[in-house]
């Protein structure tokens, strides 16, 4: 069961290898979720320190991240309250 003040994000690469990981949903992290997104979107790699060690990923290397739960604060190209239809 998660933590309600943790953030999942599954990073699935074009390989088909995903990378999971968990962080704590500070303040901080909450109110520049959007911001911190889109600003992902348009650089060349993502990093992230996992474990003591960081993983630089080439954006171009990933094909789909998921961020449960979502951010309040999202980019404007976001739909939101979608319902699956499968």
């Amino acid at each position: 069961m998660q933590n309600p003040s943790d953030v999942t994000i599954s990073i699935h690469l074009v390989s088909g290898d995903p990378v999971i990981f968990k962080i704590e949903a500070t303040d901080d992290r909450v109110r520049n979720a959007g911001s911190r997104i889109e600003r992902s979107m348009n650089a060349n790699y993502l990093g992230i320190e996992l474990d003591g060690k960081l993983i630089i990923i080439p954006m171009n290397n990933i094909q789909k991240v998921e961020i449960s739960p979502a951010p309040t604060a999202l980019i404007s190209h976001v739909v939101k309250d979608a319902k699956s239809a499968s």
